[in-house]
């Protein structure tokens, strides 16, 4: 089998000897390997990363294997902001920041174009690994917003704060967190008013929606959605009027309203086809939103207002269509899946679908994904002395061998 560009890099990098020159010759090629870095896609980089780390036993190691590389690799990435001689020697170090009290346009444009990779980080790698990069970052383009004049540079500045500091208040959703997602969330709208970023609000206000529902809020959650409705009109974006409908289907649905959440549904869904329509450049937040995403919001509706075979239907084409990398979401459907096999007394594969969640996140998982998790495993209580039941037992012992963060 042909090794993939991801792997060659990978190998390539782990292949180095330690106190060896950057600039000594590697095993790979060095001039074909930094064309592999403009080839390898993100995604597949990361599915390599974790293939490797699970051959390492189940244990505490790959735990810690995982947290060394991820600092790391947020050091590697900071580099021309960061003071490297004072984090040698750390495993857990994080970029150090160094004041400036002058605007840089070269500064503020390394960290845009660190943001989708955070985002992606996270959503392969767990919230915990990549929190302390994001608020890196995001102090970073605070100072940046503190030193640009007024006018353009500073207005671009105050948008990559407030996305970066609600992808801080998003990890911390993930993480369990609820009160500093709150807050990070409310900074960001703040900010992004302040650059009269109206999709960004958009977004940030869906985000909003999304925490208060799933606090168990969401007459909470339906406000904000109507208010991300109102401003993704402004913002003349598809993927805005699409998710901001998303985010209503999700609260409605647990508001228990059927009715009012089945035309969000296909408000959501014309949403979508304009937006799948439309060949314009996206803005990088909305990266995770396609038409998988719809058909995982239909299987959360069906779970509450249709039968068990709706919800397989939807979440058979959410996981047929989704981003193999983004393994949160692809967890959460997962999930969706085993709850619809639970409802049909279909033990065996509510257990072997639990199973592949527990294996996919063992280096990755967040408090969210485990609260749904054992929120199965409460429901399979009856069927304990089962065989399937006593399986998937071994695997979460032997996969959340490590407190989860």
């Amino acid at each position: 089998m042909v090794p993939s560009g991801a792997e060659i890099l990978l190998r390539d990098l782990l292949g180095r000897r330690p106190n060896t020159e950057a600039s000594a010759p590697s095993q790979a090629d060095t001039t074909a390997l930094s064309g592999l870095t403009e080839e390898v896609d993100f995604g597949e980089l990361a599915q390599v990363i974790v293939m490797w780390m699970q051959r390492i036993p189940h244990s505490r190691a790959r735990r810690d294997m995982l947290g060394k590389l991820t600092a790391a690799l947020a050091v590697a990435a900071a580099t021309p902001l960061t003071d490297l001689a004072s984090a040698a020697g750390r495993a857990d170090a994080v970029p150090l920041l160094v004041e400036s009290r002058r605007f840089d346009p070269a500064t503020l444009a390394h960290c845009e174009a660190m943001m989708p990779n955070l985002r992606k980080q996270g959503d392969v790698l767990g919230a915990s690994s990549t929190l302390p990069s994001a608020l890196a970052y995001r102090r970073i383009a605070e100072q940046q917003a503190k030193a640009a004049l007024d006018g353009q540079h500073r207005d671009r500045a105050v948008v990559a704060y407030a996305e970066l500091t609600q992808l801080t208040g998003w990890l911390c959703f993930n993480m369990g967190d609820y009160r500093s997602a709150q807050r990070f969330y409310d900074d960001a709208r703040s900010a992004a008013h302040e650059a009269r970023a109206v999709e960004l609000v958009t977004y940030i206000l869906c985000t909003m929606s999304h925490l208060a529902t799933w606090q168990g809020q969401p007459r909470v959650g339906i406000d904000h959605a109507v208010a991300a409705a109102a401003w993704a009109e402004q913002s003349g974006s598809p993927y805005a009027r699409a998710y901001a409908a998303d985010v209503a289907v999700r609260a409605l649905t647990a508001d228990g309203q059927a009715d009012r959440s089945k035309d969000a549904l296909d408000r959501e869904y014309t949403a979508l086809q304009a937006a799948l329509a439309d060949h314009s450049p996206r803005q990088s937040w909305w990266y995770f939103y396609d038409e998988s995403f719809f058909w995982s919001t239909s299987a959360q509706n069906a779970l509450k207002f249709h039968d068990s075979a709706q919800v397989l239907d939807a979440t058979e084409k959410a996981l047929k269509l989704s981003d193999q990398g983004n393994l949160h979401n692809r967890s959460f459907r997962l999930l969706y899946r085993a709850e619809a096999f639970t409802r049909q007394q279909n033990i065996g594969l509510a257990c072997q679908t639990i199973t592949e969640v527990v294996e996919l996140t063992s280096l990755s998982s967040t408090r969210r994904i485990e609260q749904r998790l054992q929120g199965l495993r409460r429901g399979l209580d009856p069927w304990k002395r089962s065989r399937a039941v006593k399986q998937l037992d071994q695997a979460i012992e032997a996969y959340r061998s490590a407190p989860t963060t």
